[in-house]
């Protein structure tokens, strides 16, 4: 059996949704930060923006990882299919060397 290259693409492409989607949290976040800047104004305020940030960083630091993981994947994907046809190929090949070789015997 094979590698199914076509759902290793669905896979890839379901992992760049993903980092998408950890974009648009980021972006919510920073939002609700501005929010909370512009109607709240304690001490603890630096605090939860420090918190904040740091989750920002985060969620961009995981986006950015999952966003390099989906082409690693599909062009892993085409490699393996590429060594499976190349197997496939030399075991064909081969078989009609023995094949031949046989019947070369045989006369």
């Amino acid at each position: 059996m094979g590698i199914n290259v076509s759902r290793a693409h669905s896979q890839a492409q379901k992992i760049s949704q993903y980092a998408a989607s950890l974009n648009e949290l980021r972006n919510t976040l920073l939002h609700y930060k501005g929010s909370l800047n512009g109607n709240w104004h304690a001490e603890e305020v630096k605090l939860i923006n420090q918190n904040i940030d740091s989750i920002g960083r985060e969620l961009s630091q995981l986006q950015a990882t999952l966003q390099s993981l989906s082409p690693d994947i599909i062009s892993a994907a085409n490699e393996i299919k590429r060594e499976e046809d190349a197997r496939e190929a030399a075991a064909r090949a081969a078989a009609a060397r023995q094949a031949a070789l046989k019947e070369a015997r045989l006369r």
